[in-house]
């Protein structure tokens, strides 16, 4: 079996790496095909590897504005470049810019295609463009399968706005898989670490410095418990993306930002503090939550978002919602008081974000599917 990858995503994220990586190693053949516009910068390309892996430089950054004529550029690209009869299975990343490819092949060549759906996507087609959601709908109904990082997500998409008549038909075809992290988190799990609590309280929160991550509302959240409850230190790292949200860091005396760290220092970090405290929104999934967890961080998530859901509440953090004060006093007044306990779940629970087992449930996905057994 020979799998064709639709992946916008992965001149972006170095996520991608570690699967296709995997997928090497358990001998599934794949193309990679990763369309991006004339005017992406290389230096900002996330793609470690070479093999197998197409990067298309075909459509214009303009062309975003209307979705179709930048598809259609996608598309042609894309049938220039491979025959689609050649493969047994697509793989679209994406539901709306890569699950729209793959529906079109599909419709023309009967290639069958499971489809990722991700939160970012859903607050921007399904929400926020309502034109397009019928176009969404018959995406996910034509797939074989639909691929969800949280059941947060699959629930939030079927019940919000998928027809009812339709709605058992798609859960039935839906699974829950997350993404894995690095090997690196795995091998250097802190085993070693001790139930005791600093003073002040030290709390961190790892991501890019974008509106989206919402850390300005995290530091003006945690400066009122700092100011009302007991000391706070707020640790941040990562690059500095919009120097305005650096700027308006530096104005919270409880706040210390750490700019961009190597693996091994955000793990020297995260050995050093005693909460993971991340509100951003939207969010997929969130494997800064999971690389925590490997340190036995318990974790403050956002409430009806990517992460939230796929553990029980209080059992490895807390769900807080994304403006919520008083919910996050009391998640961490509740860490608080079960540290020993929620550490130790997020310790134990992190083992399962692991490529390799993750590689071999997609294997057993694309066997089914090319087999007749979905």
């Amino acid at each position: 079996m020979t799998i064709l990858h639709i992946n916008s995503y992965f001149s972006t994220t170095r996520l991608y790496n570690e699967m296709y990586r995997y997928q090497t190693k358990s001998e599934i053949p794949y193309h990679v095909y990763v369309p991006i516009s004339y005017q992406y910068p290389d230096e900002k390309l996330q793609i470690e590897m070479e093999n197998n892996i197409t990067i298309s430089r075909c459509f214009n950054q303009w062309d975003r504005i209307i979705f179709i004529s930048k598809h259609r550029k996608i598309l042609k690209d894309l049938l220039k470049r491979y025959i689609p009869n050649k493969y047994q299975l697509i793989h679209a990343h994406s539901l709306f810019s890569n699950g729209w490819l793959a529906y079109q092949l599909y419709k023309t060549y009967g290639t069958p295609y499971i489809v990722a759906v991700r939160s970012m996507e859903v607050s921007t087609f399904f929400e926020k463009m309502p034109w397009m959601r019928k176009t969404g709908i018959d995406i996910l109904k034509n797939a074989s399968k639909i691929i969800y990082l949280s059941s947060n997500t699959m629930n939030h998409v079927t019940s919000k706005y998928v027809p009812n008549k339709y709605q058992q038909a798609l859960l039935d075809k839906s699974l829950v898989i997350p993404n894995g992290i690095h090997e690196y988190w795995h091998q250097n799990r802190y085993l070693q670490k001790l139930p005791i609590i600093h003073n002040p309280l030290r709390i961190i929160a790892v991501g890019r410095l974008k509106s989206y991550k919402r850390l300005v509302p995290l530091a003006e959240m945690t400066q009122l418990y700092h100011e009302n409850y007991r000391p706070i230190e707020l640790h941040i790292v990562g690059p500095n993306d919009q120097e305005k949200i650096a700027k308006t860091l530096e104005t919270f005396d409880h706040v210390i930002y750490h700019g961009a760290k190597s693996k091994d220092e955000i793990l020297q970090l995260y050995r050093e503090m005693d909460i993971f405290a991340l509100l951003s929104s939207p969010e997929t999934f969130g494997l800064v939550y999971a690389e925590a967890m490997t340190q036995g961080l318990p974790l403050i998530y956002t409430k009806d978002e990517g992460f939230d859901g796929y553990f029980d509440d209080k059992y490895v953090g807390v769900s807080v919602g994304k403006n919520d004060y008083i919910g996050l006093n009391q998640a961490i007044d509740y860490i608080y008081a079960n540290y020993e306990t929620l550490s130790q779940n997020a310790l134990k629970e992190s083992v399962q974000f692991n490529w390799d087992e993750i590689t071999q449930i997609y294997a057993s996905i694309y066997d089914s599917i090319m087999n007749g057994r979905d």
